[in-house]
C-alpha cells in the first residue's frame, strides 16, 4: 500500500520529475540567486498543528519546521519565519513578504489563481468532528444542516470551502486557526468542526466531551505543498527536486511518524494576529 507522500507525488511527478532533476542543477536565476545573496528564505507561517506549532515562548516546531530547515540547510541559507495569519498567507507572496509558505498549505484551484505550488510532499483528508448531543439532533450527516448546529472552520482554510459547501444550513463559525478551534471544542462553544487528523482523535480524547466522526469516508481530500511566486522557476526546481531526493529516502514518512502521532500532538498557541476578515472595524 502507497504512503501518503508516495500517494500525493503520483498525482504529479511523472511529468515533473524530469524537469525538476535537470533545473536542481541549473543556474540560478534572480529568484533563487537573490535568496542567496540575502542569506536567508523566508517562510510564510500559521500555526497549524503538526505543520507548524507555536509554543507559548514564542518558538516554532513541527513537521514544516522540520522540512524548511532542512531544505534551507541544502541552498546554503538560514530561515527567517514570517508569522501570517492563515488566511492571508497568499497575501505574504504576492506581496513579496515571503518566499515560500509552509504551513499545511493545500494546492486548490482558489490559491493557484494567486501564486504557484512545488510538488506536494504530503495528503490531507478532512472529516467532521460531531458532539454526541449534536449528532441526535442532526440524525444523518445531511440532517447536520440546521441553524441549531454550530459548525466551526478555519478561515481561508480547506475547511471553509468544505463547511460553506457541505453544511451551509448549519451555523458556521470561523476561526483564525486551529489552535482556537481546538480550544473551542473543549470549551464546548461549538457543537463541531471541519478537521483533519489527528484533531479528531484529539476531540475523541478530550474531557467531559464526547466528540465523534461523523463521515466514514473524507468529506474531501487535499495534497500540500510549498506555495511560491508563479515566476520563482529556479527556486521551484530546486525545490523540487530536493522533494524528490528526501522522499526517495523516506523523509516524508519519517517526519509523519514524528509529528502525526495522535498520541503526542501538542495543539500550541494561535496566531499573534487573527485574520482580518474576522477583525471588526469601525
Amino acid at each position: 500500500m502507497p504512503t501518503p507522500i508516495r500517494s500525493a507525488l503520483s498525482l504529479v511527478l511523472p511529468l515533473a520529475l524530469f524537469a525538476s532533476l535537470l533545473g536542481f542543477g541549473a543556474a540560478l536565476a534572480a529568484d533563487l540567486a537573490e535568496i542567496e545573496a540575502r542569506g536567508s528564505l523566508r517562510v510564510a507561517v500559521s500555526p497549524l498543528s503538526p505543520f507548524v506549532i507555536k509554543s507559548d515562548d514564542g518558538k516554532y516546531t513541527g513537521f514544516e519546521i522540520d522540512a524548511v530547515g532542512d531544505l534551507a540547510a541544502r541552498l546554503g541559507v538560514d530561515v527567517e519565519l514570517v508569522e501570517t495569519p492563515f488566511c492571508e498567507l497568499a497575501d505574504a507572496i504576492v506581496n513579496g513578504e515571503a518566499d515560500i509558505i509552509a504551513s499545511g498549505y493545500s494546492n486548490i484551484a482558489s490559491r493557484r489563481a494567486m501564486i504557484d505550488f512545488t510538488l506536494p510532499y504530503h495528503d490531507t483528508r478532512y472529516m467532521l468532528t460531531l458532539s454526541k448531543k449534536a449528532m441526535k439532533r442532526a440524525k444523518t450527516l445531511r440532517g447536520v444542516n440546521r441553524d441549531d448546529i454550530t459548525i466551526g472552520y478555519q478561515k481561508g482554510g480547506v475547511s471553509e470551502t468544505v463547511a460553506t459547501g457541505e453544511f451551509p444550513g448549519a451555523a458556521l463559525k470561523a476561526f483564525s486557526s486551529f489552535p482556537e478551534i481546538v480550544e473551542a471544542l473543549r470549551e464546548g462553544t461549538i457543537d463541531g468542526a471541519i478537521v483533519f487528523s489527528p484533531y479528531q482523535e484529539t476531540a475523541r480524547k478530550m474531557k467531559d466531551r464526547d466528540y465523534r466522526v461523523v463521515n466514514k469516508y473524507p468529506l474531501t481530500r487535499t495534497i500540500e505543498a510549498f506555495g511560491m511566486a508563479r515566476d520563482a522557476d529556479d527556486l521551484r526546481n530546486a525545490i523540487n527536486a530536493w522533494i524528490i531526493e528526501r522522499d526517495l529516502k523516506g523523509y516524508w514518512d519519517d517526519l509523519e511518524e514524528k509529528w502525526f502521532d495522535p498520541e503526542n500532538l501538542t495543539v500550541g498557541d494561535a496566531p499573534a494576529e487573527a485574520c482580518k476578515a474576522l477583525t471588526p472595524t469601525g
